[in-house]
């Protein structure tokens, strides 16, 4: 193992930089002397903390210049010194110790020489002059010693940027911070025997192929500082070298973790209020070049560009910040783009095969436990895992932000029944396909989702399933009761849809996806009992939602009763408190609106995408029939409009003023869906007296006139369908024939 000894005359700085970089095994050295003239220096209590052995001597205490030295020289030949470091040491070297350590003294200089060196020129005399002679450009030098004063071979410089804002100070600490990671990495490559020195110049040797995935450099910069300081600590423990930016490195400095800034990599500060920080080919070359691809190794080694081996990096928090804006286009939600950690982000995912990508805290742990059971390595395995990961993770962060700002720009145009009348009709004389816009169905769609919960299963208990959002998380929120299974969130869903069809309050009752009842009353406590009167039997173990808050008189009606979920937009403490007897029931407080988004369903490996179906009625109704309905059966024939609408194709609802009285649903021909509905009917006859009108709504048009006869045997004096079947005039004759009245929507609601 190389032996060092370090001569510093201040507060040592640099030599604490050493000590850590030893103490890191970046160096592979060990520090066993250092010496001062001053014995007051920092550079001493630093080494006495570090537990190495001292030296105080000055100059004046030797008659000459080379009785100093040679006491120097035999110090260092007495342990055994391999390479003598100056940090900040203020005298002049004289043979016999030159001539002892030639090419074996290493001095660190705050300029890029030959510039701004020479006698008296050190510590603020350099930045002073550096400033006053105008130089665009600073840094530091590490170089080996000669007789002369900043003079030897270079070995390594790092540029540093002068700013008009510059004073001596502001300067010198830019250059300092550069000092404290340039002269350990000068000093590794002396210990690992690569500095190859002699009177006619220095050069470098080429390191060998970097075989081993081993993480020895990190790169860390994240919004969501989640678990990082932990994370940041735990690669400390394993000898990995931090490198971050701005607020993720102030954070880990303050908790105590080594931290290289980034800037000491680039040789450039952070610029434009922070909007470029790791953008440089410093930084990408180090996460892009191919270890084990001999020409960009030793491309990288010219440029002196430093391998990173893992980037821990998540992104602004765009969504946030927009969803608290009024609009995502103003600065501050701009400002929320990220655009160097996505580029740092894809660089090291593309480059999966030697550079580690992290990009949740969720993956920190893991990452961790691998690399403590495996000496610092990750296996390819994992490396494409977190890839994968990560191009997931940009490719949503895009297309939230392309939605936001989509939405935002078009707002009217793809959303254009956003501000329809009640019940969704669109403006007289326009049809759902002049409502459409282009921009809804690009070329290519990318949908952004959050997994918010995984699900006990799916349809069947064979099946698995999670639960994804578009936002961050549900638009409702559950009160009580046991998990939401896939099935309850399809038919809770399903019910919510109906109850907000409805103006008045409102009840709809579920079952597998299709309402088995639905009314309206002046109270939902009213419109619960009607609509559960329609079909109790199949009510058993659904769905209710309700569109106003549900009151107690409503909960203790409930409280008797077998169901799954109960979804209102509020409960009324009574009401919660009733029904918060009954451990599994589920309830669920929404008060969103049905979404305008697309509507998206998976047919195998392809995906349909449609406007959802907010139109209700068309620009006008059409009556058909000699007879038009009366007042009465036209109230009738608009609640079953939309009570039909919800309803599963083939769809026929039977309904009084304001409840259904029988449903068909999900027939395979029509005709089958009305004596479905007449079943349903005439069972709710025993329980119920007839109502005192009656009137059918059929989701599609009827190809024969035999639905109609059937309607007309229940009792059914009024019809509302689209319409648009070739067979129209056969329809509408046996509606005259049987004395009903017919009404054409020109608008169909099948729900598949």
């Amino acid at each position: 193992m190389t032996k060092i000894a370090v001569f510093a005359s201040g507060e040592g700085t640099n030599l604490q930089a050493v000590i850590d970089a030893v103490h890191a095994r970046r160096i592979r050295g060990q520090i066993v002397l250092v010496v001062s003239s001053n014995p007051e220096a920092g550079a001493l209590s630093r080494a006495r903390r570090a537990g190495i052995d001292i030296l105080v001597c000055h100059p004046r205490d030797y008659g000459a210049a080379d009785e100093y030295s040679a006491r120097l020289a035999s110090e260092c030949k007495n342990r055994g010194v391999d390479l003598i470091c100056l940090a900040g040491f203020i005298h002049q070297l004289k043979e016999p110790l030159l001539k002892e350590f030639r090419w074996r003294i290493l001095n660190v200089h705050p300029a890029l020489l030959p510039a701004f060196g020479g006698k008296g020129m050190f510590g603020r005399h350099v930045h002073e002059a550096v400033l006053r002679a105008g130089a665009r450009v600073s840094g530091c030098t590490v170089h080996f010693v000669d007789e002369q004063y900043d003079h030897g071979w270079t070995v390594c410089q790092s540029a540093v940027q002068v700013l008009p804002s510059d004073t001596p100070e502001t300067l010198a600490a830019r250059v300092r911070a550069v000092e404290h990671w340039l002269y350990p990495k000068a000093v590794a490559l002396f210990c690992e025997k690569r500095l190859d020195a002699s009177e006619s110049g220095v050069r470098i040797l080429p390191s060998p192929l970097e075989r081993s995935t081993r993480v020895k450099r990190a790169l860390l910069s994240a919004a969501d500082k989640r678990g990082l300081v932990e994370f940041a600590k735990a690669l400390e423990d394993m000898d990995v070298e931090i490198v971050s930016t701005s607020g993720t490195a102030k954070l880990l400095q303050e908790s105590g973790v080594l931290t290289r800034p980034i800037d000491t990599m680039t040789g450039f500060p952070e610029i434009l209020s922070g909007r470029v920080k790791t953008l440089h080919p410093s930084v990408h070359g180090g996460i892009l070049f191919r270890r084990q691809d001999p020409e960009q190794a030793r491309e990288a080694e010219l440029m002196g560009i430093e391998p990173i081996d893992l980037v821990a990096v998540n992104l602004y928090p765009f969504a946030q910040t927009a969803a608290r804006l009024d609009s995502p286009w103003t600065l501050e939600a701009i400002e929320a783009i990220d655009i160097g950690g996505v580029a740092l982000i894809r660089a090291a995912a593309k480059n999966f095969e030697h550079v580690a990508v992290l990009v949740s805290p969720t993956d920190y742990a893991s990452a961790v436990q691998e690399m403590e059971s495996s000496q610092g390595h990750l296996s390819v395995e994992t490396r494409k895992r977190l890839a994968l990961t990560a191009f997931r993770h940009t490719a949503d962060y895009d297309a939230m932000i392309a939605k936001a700002w989509r939405l935002a720009l078009e707002a009217r145009t793809l959303d254009p029944v956003a501000a329809s009348p009640a019940g969704g009709a669109l403006p007289a004389g326009e049809s759902p396909a002049q409502a459409r816009t282009p921009e809804l169905f690009p070329p290519t769609l990318t949908v952004a989702l959050t997994k918010t919960a995984d699900l006990r299963y799916g349809e069947n208990p064979h099946q698995k399933a999670a639960l994804y959002c578009r936002t961050a998380s549900p638009k409702w929120r559950q009160l009580h009761g046991k998990e939401l299974s896939y099935n309850n969130l399809l038919d809770a869903s399903a019910a919510w849809e109906a109850v907000c069809e409805f103006q008045e309050p409102a009840a709809v009752v579920v079952k597998h996806l299709t309402p088995c009842g639905a009314a309206t009353a002046e109270s939902v406590s009213e419109a619960l009992a009607k609509a559960w009167a329609c079909d109790p039997l199949s009510a058993f173990g659904g769905i209710v939602a309700l569109n106003r808050p549900l009151p107690v008189e409503a909960a203790l009606a409930l409280s008797g009763r077998f169901l799954e979920v109960v979804v209102a937009p509020g409960f009324d403490d009574d009401a919660l408190l009733a029904l918060r007897k009954k451990p599994n029931l589920r309830l669920i407080l929404r008060q969103d609106p049905p979404s305008h988004a697309p509507v998206l369903r998976s047919i195998g490996s392809e995906v349909l995408v449609a406007e959802p179906d907010h139109v209700t009625f068309g620009g006008s109704l059409k009556v058909a029939t000699r007879r038009p309905p009366s007042k009465e059966e036209e109230e009738a024939l608009r609640f079953a409009w939309m009570a039909c609408k919800h309803v599963k194709s083939n769809a026929v609802v039977l309904a009084a003023a304001d409840a259904t009285v029988g449903i068909g649903a999900g027939q395979m021909s029509r005709v089958d869906a009305v004596k479905m509905a007449g079943m349903k009917f005439q069972a709710y006859l025993k329980d119920n007296p007839k109502p005192a009108v009656l009137v059918m709504a059929s989701d599609g048009f009827f190809p024969f006139r035999d639905g109609v006869d059937a309607a007309a045997s229940l009792g059914a004096t009024a019809v509302i369908q689209p319409g648009g079947s070739v067979k129209d005039p056969e329809v509408v004759a046996a509606a005259d024939e049987k004395g009903l009245a017919m009404v054409l929507t020109g608008v169909r609601h099948f729900r598949h």
